[in-house]
């Protein structure tokens, strides 16, 4: 599964697209713009990918490496919390 994307900033999500699921959504989205629908979306695309990162980091001895994708700012903060608690996990 190959995987391009860009970092996102306190008010606008990371750009994301994987060969495997495509491009979310919410990928590069304003945070005014996101809907209850689109946050499911987030939540479930960082439970798979975070946690999905997290396991490959372990594996190949360099945890931490993907542990920020997230600007700590973004809708409140809780994406990348999430995303901190998937990878960890």
């Amino acid at each position: 599964m190959g995987t391009i994307g860009t970092f996102g900033t306190s008010e606008i999500a990371p750009e994301h697209h994987c060969s495997t699921f495509g491009t979310p959504r919410w990928s590069g989205k304003h945070q005014d713009d996101f809907t209850p629908s689109l946050v499911k979306d987030l939540r479930d695309f960082i439970n798979r990918e975070a946690s999905r990162k997290g396991n490959n980091d372990r594996v190949q001895g360099c945890v931490g490496e993907n542990q920020h994708y997230f600007n700590e700012k973004f809708l409140g903060g809780w994406p990348h919390e999430y995303w901190l608690e998937c990878y960890m996990e």
